[in-house]
Order: structure tokens, then C-alpha cells, then sequence
């Protein structure tokens, strides 16, 4: 089982919905077996997926004594999506990151010993988890148990500027997992202008591995509405055929091999 968190610093970058559609594309088209852990405070991906944090969320797994990641797989529900679990999310892991990630009780190890106890029982091919907007006690779980990253970028100015320290916590980060690898960047919310063109040959050329847009469209915010993923709301929409482009390039690359 691969661990993939999608994650960047910055919010309004397209993470969640890079997740929920990664995760329907994975098992509705590709047939993979997907566990999707929602690591945000604002739980977008569970309430998009039907979950219900009182089955027990990934602040409950957080706060819970060691055990080898028992409890962690014990609160895995299923989502309103055919071959989709999900560990919830709540609202109290904002609470967790302000209260118990200093004095070291939010356990960044239990996501990785779930993670081993899922692979040795076989049962996801993919974990993928849609990070906060911070570098907390949620994403700091994830990345200790990841295999590589996928960061989502919006191409303006700001979000170019903060890849360096972007980067930086990354190569932090392998000091406590030193097989965490960038399998690519990805940029969202596209469209035809000249600056987002010259934006992304900057990134193109920066020698990290960018993997091909997803364009901009109003589907994506209207799939919210709907709480269907783009496969079954609006499956010829641009972001959909491009997301399903995107997953096509990861998965030939090793589901995904990872780069740097």
C-alpha cells in the first residue's frame, strides 16, 4: 500500500478536491482498493464522502494510547463512494494542534504503524491524505507514514514564492522518514493567459517534476454541491479529463514512482 498526502501550505489551492477526485478516479476507473484520510480541521473531504467523525477520527487516533496502530485502522468507515474508506476528520484537530502537538502527545507515528498494519493485512492499494494548510500535528502524522508527496499549486506569484520553504520542510521532514519522496507538482486551477503560461514554464524549468495541469472550471465548486466526485457529476468537464490525464502519468510512473 502506497501513502501519498496532498499537501501545500497554502490554502485555496485545490487539495481537497485533488483528493477526492484522486481517490474516485483510483476506484471507480482503475478498481483500486482507496483509503482516504481527511488530516484537515475543516473536514471538507469527510462531510464531501459522507463520514461520521463519531466512528472515531483522526484526532481520536492522535490522542490515543500506543498501540501499534490498531485503534487507528479500527476507526476506517466506509464513505458514500464504492471502494473509498475513510478516517475522519473533526473539528477537535484544531484543538490537537494547538493543545497537544508541543508536549508531544499527538503520536505522528500512528498513521505509519496503521499504514504497516493495512499493507501486512492487504487491504488498500493507496492511502491518500488530504492535508491542512500547515505544517501541524495532522500533517507531520502523514508525512511520517508517506511514501511521497503530491503538492497542488496555483500559479500566481504567492504560491511560486512559498514552494522554497514548501521544499525545506519537506527535506525537515526526511529526518524522520528518509524514503519521503516528491513524486511531482501539480498545478491547478489553470487557464489560457499569458502569465499563468510563463508561470508555469518557470515551474517546468525549475528541475523539480511537474506533472500536466488541471484546468480551471466552474464543475469543480458545482461538484461540491453535489457531493459526487467529477467521474459521476460532470465526468466530460475539463478538470475531469484532466485529472483523469494526471492519475494516467502517476500511475505509469509507478503509482508513483517517486522523483527527488
Amino acid at each position: 500500500m502506497k501513502t501519498v498526502p496532498i499537501l501545500n501550505l497554502k490554502g485555496g489551492v485545490a487539495k481537497t478536491s485533488t483528493a477526492v477526485n484522486l481517490a474516485a478516479i483510483l476506484a471507480g476507473d482503475y478498481k483500486k482498493r482507496v483509503l482516504l484520510v481527511d488530516a484537515d480541521s475543516q473536514c471538507n473531504t469527510t462531510e464531501f464522502f459522507g463520514g461520521d467523525p463519531a466512528a472515531g477520527s483522526l484526532a481520536d487516533v492522535l490522542r490515543h494510547e500506543y498501540d501499534g496502530g490498531v485503534y487507528a485502522a479500527s476507526c476506517i468507515q466506509a464513505s458514500n463512494f464504492p471502494g473509498v474508506d475513510l478516517l475522519a476528520g473533526d473539528d477537535s484537530l484544531m484543538d490537537l494542534d494547538l493543545t497537544k502537538a508541543e508536549t508531544g502527545t499527538a503520536k505522528a507515528a500512528v498513521l505509519r504503524d496503521m499504514a504497516l498494519l493495512l499493507a501486512e493485512e492487504d487491504r488498500y492499494d493507496v492511502c491518500i491524505v488530504d492535508c491542512p494548510p500547515a505544517f501541524n500535528a495532522a500533517s507531520a502524522a502523514a508525512l511520517a507514514a508517506s511514501d511521497e508527496v503530491i503538492i497542488p499549486i496555483k500559479l500566481d506569484a504567492f504560491s511560486l514564492r512559498g514552494m522554497t520553504n514548501l521544499l525545506r520542510q519537506l527535506a525537515n521532514a526526511r529526518t524522520i522518514n528518509p524514503a519521503l519522496r516528491l513524486s511531482g507538482i501539480l498545478p491547478t486551477m489553470w487557464y489560457r493567459s499569458r502569465r499563468i503560461q510563463e508561470a508555469e514554464e518557470t515551474l517546468r524549468g525549475s528541475g523539480l517534476p511537474v506533472f500536466p495541469h488541471i484546468r480551471r472550471t466552474d464543475k469543480v465548486d458545482e461538484m461540491t454541491f453535489d457531493q459526487e466526485p467529477l467521474i459521476v457529476c460532470n465526468p466530460r468537464c475539463a478538470a475531469c479529463v484532466d485529472y483523469r490525464r494526471f492519475i494516467r502519468e502517476w500511475l505509469n510512473l509507478g503509482g508513483g514512482a517517486a522523483y527527488v
